[in-house]
């Protein structure tokens, strides 16, 4: 018998860079997205956190990105193969926002609350603008011995442009200041899984 690490979460990152025709259509339709949106930071958040676009929270900027959500959409198929899940696939986009992090910008520890899976596609980055870091989900039991053995740092996702990440919505994460003068775009989005009890389904 072995020690085993049971209870893993799973952060899903794949990338689009095996077809270059997809990734110069995406990063086009994105970057041309992105452009007509406006930024500021939000209120009450620390001044030197990033800017994200006009009410970030209740909006969904990729809605009329189709060739951008049908990437997506293969990737949270390939998420859910992964871990192997038998329950129904349908899910709504509750919400999507562009974020830029400039110089000594950076974003604050988080999570994005209720829903079920959450994620980012890079954009823009020089690869050395700020890692997305990933706090433990097991840091709370740090005070037990076990805990203070096993419980890593926190976890560091590479910057790539191209790259996208899932994860389930409740993880903790955040993001170093910018140490360059590279203007870092990303964009962030939800997603909720629809619970089928009347018998109705949406895919997005």
């Amino acid at each position: 018998m072995s020690t085993q690490p049971w209870f893993a979460t799973p952060v899903y990152v794949s990338d689009v860079h095996e077809n270059e025709a997809s990734y110069n259509a995406i990063q086009e339709e994105l970057l041309t997205c992105c452009n007509n949106e406006k930024f500021s930071q939000v209120p009450g958040w620390a001044p030197d956190s990033h800017e994200l676009n006009e009410d970030p929270f209740n909006n969904n900027v990729i809605k009329d990105c189709p060739i951008f959500l049908d990437f997506l959409h293969a990737n949270i198929m390939s998420y859910l193969d992964d871990i192997r899940c038998q329950f129904p696939r349908e899910y709504v986009i509750t919400s999507s926002w562009f974020t830029k992090t400039l110089h000594n910008k950076y974003a604050h520890l988080h999570d994005h609350g209720s829903c079920d899976l959450s994620g980012v596609y890079y954009l823009k980055t020089n690869g050395e603008d700020g890692n997305l870091l990933f706090r433990d989900p097991y840091n709370a039991y740090a005070t037990n011995y076990i805990y203070q053995v096993v419980t890593s740092n926190d976890s560091t996702l590479p910057l790539e442009q191209g790259l996208i990440a899932l994860w389930p919505g409740m993880i903790q994460h955040r993001t170093q200041s910018n140490p360059t003068q590279n203007e870092r775009i990303s964009l962030s989005f939800n997603i909720s899984f629809v619970r089928q009890y009347d018998g109705t389904c949406i895919r997005r």
